[in-house]
């Protein structure tokens, strides 16, 4: 006696109804989708990321020893990053030095900070920036740390006394800035002056975060390096305080009242100084 084989699988009713099943799902999970991504775009979003950045630096600089912190800088495409840093004022190694032991750092200046090894730099979202609402004062020294409020700057990217290399000065300046953090987790006013790990000027550093101009503009490293005043980029007091802003906004407002009308209404966010935590004052 035949018995007829046991048939497995879908029939095309049954697979139609599956597809149907999981488009309808995806369809009702696009709302939730939507609303993680407006959320971590949004101020608030982008203070919690913020605040466990801030308590990660604040370890670095316990285990280290040495004082740490984050920094805030925007790469050539106008994308914002936080970088952890660590002072490093050891002697530059050379290149002989270099050539037996590649692991050696050193910037070569007291105040001078490398970002930390084994940590990579952590894009903002596209649209959301962060400033420090404070600009160099003097663009022909850059070992200086005297700076003044923006609140008196034009911010106009179609001013060309504005722009280095079509790049806004006041801009990068107020972008470009350091929370810091001391070897016994409080945080602290220091002077920075942010350098390749090897603190080289003159291009030989293989350094692929901060680095020269030259380098950077090469694609060879991120960031520039804080040895150009007249870019806004030299040495600065670290912050206590910063504002997260729409770039969308900014670009909106009219150019002559970018502050009267968007900067100066939005929150001043400040860290505390004993635990390291966004307070609000």
């Amino acid at each position: 006696m035949r018995s007829d084989k046991l048939k497995t699988g879908f029939t095309l009713v049954e697979l139609l109804t599956v597809v149907a099943v999981i488009l309808v799902l995806a369809v009702l999970g696009l709302p939730a989708v939507k609303q993680v991504l407006d959320s971590f775009e949004s101020s608030l979003g982008v203070r919690h990321v913020i605040s466990a950045a801030l308590a990660n630096a604040r370890a670095i600089a316990a285990r280290e020893q040495a004082y740490a912190g984050l920094r805030f800088q925007q790469d050539l495409d106008g994308n914002q990053y936080m970088i952890f840093i660590v002072n490093d004022p050891a002697q530059s190694p050379s290149a002989s030095d270099l050539a037996l032991d590649p692991t050696l750092t050193g910037t070569g200046l007291a105040n001078g900070f490398r970002a930390v090894t084994g940590y990579k730099p952590m894009r903002l979202p596209v649209n959301v920036g962060v400033m420090d609402l404070m600009v160099r004062r003097d663009p022909c020294d850059v070992s200086s740390v005297d700076d003044r409020p923006i609140v008196d700057l034009d911010l106009d990217n179609t001013v060309p006394a504005n722009l280095v290399n079509g790049r806004n000065k006041y801009l990068t300046d107020t972008t470009s800035f350091s929370i810091v953090f001391s070897p016994a987790g409080k945080l602290v006013i220091h002077k920075v002056r942010v350098r390749n790990r090897h603190g080289q000027t003159d291009g030989s550093s293989t350094d692929d975060l901060f680095n020269v101009m030259d380098n950077v503009d090469t694609g060879l490293a991120l960031f520039y390096q804080d040895d150009y005043a007249d870019r806004g980029l030299g040495q600065e007091l670290s912050r206590n305080s910063f504002i997260i802003y729409d770039k969308r906004q900014l670009d909106s407002v009219d150019a002559n009242s970018r502050w009267t009308d968007y900067l100066r209404h939005l929150e001043v966010i400040y860290v505390s100084p004993y635990t390291g935590q966004i307070i609000n004052k």
